[in-house]
C-alpha cells in the first residue's frame, strides 16, 4: 500500500528540466546572433564611455591645481568607474545570452515537434496532430496545419 501512494514525478517538472538544446544547431544560431549584437553593444558603449570619461576627466583634473596624489586618487577613481561600468556591461551581455537561449528554446521546441510530427505523417500515420503547450509559438501555424489535415482526411473519407 506505502507504495501505491508514492506519486509519479509531475511531467510538468521534467519537462522545464529535459534538454535547453532541443535542435542544437538553430538554437546556437540564435544564441550566436543575440550574445553578438549584445556583445557589440557593449564593446561600443564601452568604448564611448571611456573615451569621454577619460578624456573629460583627465582635461579637468590636467587643468586643477592639485597635487599629484590628488590626481592619481582622481584617476584610480575613473579605473574604478570603468571597471563598475564593466561589471554592469557584461550583465546585460549575460542577460541577453539568457535571453537568446530562452527564445530559442521557445522556438526550437515547436519546430521540434513540427519536424516529428511531419515525418510521422509521411510514414502513414494521417491521425496525428501537432498539440504545443500554451506558451510555445507558432500556435496559428499548427493550428492551421491541424485544420489543413482535418480537411484531408474529410475528403479521403467522402471518396
Amino acid at each position: 500500500m506505502h507504495s501505491e501512494m508514492k506519486a509519479k514525478p509531475d511531467r510538468r517538472y521534467q519537462r522545464k528540466w529535459r534538454s535547453i538544446l532541443i535542435d542544437p544547431g538553430v538554437q546556437l544560431r540564435y544564441l550566436f546572433w543575440i550574445s553578438f549584437t549584445a556583445l557589440g553593444l557593449v564593446t561600443l558603449y564601452a568604448v564611448l564611455t571611456y573615451h569621454y570619461i577619460g578624456e573629460n576627466m583627465a582635461l579637468l583634473v590636467d587643468l586643477s591645481p592639485m597635487s599629484e596624489d590628488a590626481k592619481l586618487q582622481l584617476y584610480g577613481e575613473l579605473r574604478e568607474i570603468v571597471v563598475k561600468i564593466s561589471g554592469v556591461s557584461c550583465l546585460f551581455f549575460l542577460v541577453c545570452s539568457a535571453f537568446g537561449l530562452v527564445l530559442s528554446h521557445r522556438t526550437a521546441g515547436p519546430l521540434h515537434h513540427f519536424r516529428k510530427v511531419f515525418i510521422e505523417i509521411r510514414n502513414g500515420n494521417r491521425e496525428l496532430r501537432i498539440h504545443l503547450r500554451p506558451r510555445d509559438e507558432f500556435q496559428d501555424v499548427a493550428k492551421e496545419f491541424n485544420a489543413m489535415m482535418d480537411c484531408l482526411t474529410e475528403s479521403k473519407q467522402r471518396k
